[in-house]
């Protein structure tokens, strides 16, 4: 049982209160510091428009600061990147709304991206313009697969126009939608602030995946996809499966025994993999 606890201003007890109700019920605590229940519930409501107002102000500052031009699941992600506060994309959708404002550039990919075996295909954005002014301004990606003793691993690679660089890789025994969020992840890891990024890909199932398409506009990048047709006439960025026989500099090739940036060679990292996946 609770003792009588009244002591100290009015909204100090709400505090306690707040910070206690995980153990004791709300009508106990209000009862032992001498306060209504409808006091403490209006104290919470005033502390919830207090710290929205707050969100208000900052969401309203992104939106000016890129020109409208991002959705309320953008500005999610640009108050954890620059003030590191996680909000639910509702609750921003809603402040957004309370603001009257709304992203001036609509997505484009509820109109440009069609249903395609259960995937989505978006348009071809890049349009082989395969020079780029800047740093992450332009990035081609791919998938190819390799030849390792009597097994079949894969590397997911994605390269940046500007310079042929290689922004990251990954390499795994599975081809799947995570072979591609990893590569990513180690790309955005690298690469803070993609804001306007082109990323283009051929129309390989892991391209055309719902996760895929949710998570590039994430970070504020936009999807270009070479048409069927042309997937395999751009060797601009396709990673090349002829490991022996292709030395050009335009693509991205990777000797399955050569180490990349001190790092480990594909071999090496085939065993450790293998590995693990027995164990």
């Amino acid at each position: 049982m609770l003792g009588n606890l009244d002591a100290g201003g009015t909204r100090q007890k709400y505090r306690a209160i707040e910070q206690t109700t995980r153990w004791y019920g709300v009508a106990e605590l209000c009862k032992a510091f001498n306060v209504s229940r409808s006091g403490y519930y209006a104290y919470l409501k005033r502390k919830s428009g207090d710290r929205d107002q707050e969100l208000k102000e900052k969401i309203q500052a992104l939106y000016a600061k890129y020109d409208g031009k991002y959705g309320y699941r953008q500005l999610q992600l640009f108050l954890l990147r620059e003030h590191g506060i996680w909000v639910n994309h509702k609750k921003v959708l809603r402040l957004m709304q309370e603001l009257g404002i709304r992203s001036k550039i609509r997505r484009k990919h509820r109109c440009n991206y069609v249903s395609s075996a259960g995937g989505r295909v978006a348009e071809n954005v890049l349009n082989r313009e395969f020079q780029a002014e800047l740093p992450s301004q332009k990035w081609v990606t791919d998938v190819t697969q390799y030849r390792v003793s009597d097994t079949w691993m894969y590397l997911s690679a994605i390269k940046d126009l500007y310079n042929n660089e290689i922004v990251a890789y990954h390499m795994d025994l599975r081809k799947d939608n995570q072979l591609i969020l990893q590569t990513f992840k180690k790309a955005f890891e690298k690469q803070k602030d993609v804001t306007g990024l082109i990323v283009h890909s051929d129309q390989g199932f892991q391209y055309t995946s719902h996760v895929y398409h949710d998570m590039l506009p994430k970070v504020g990048a936009q999807i270009s996809m070479s048409r069927r047709a042309i997937v395999m006439t751009t060797p601009h960025w396709r990673v090349s499966s002829r490991l022996s026989k292709r030395k050009d500099s335009t693509s991205m090739i990777f000797d399955p025994l050569r180490k990349h940036k001190g790092e480990l060679s594909p071999t090496s990292l085939f065993t450790i993999i293998r590995d693990r996946r027995e164990n």
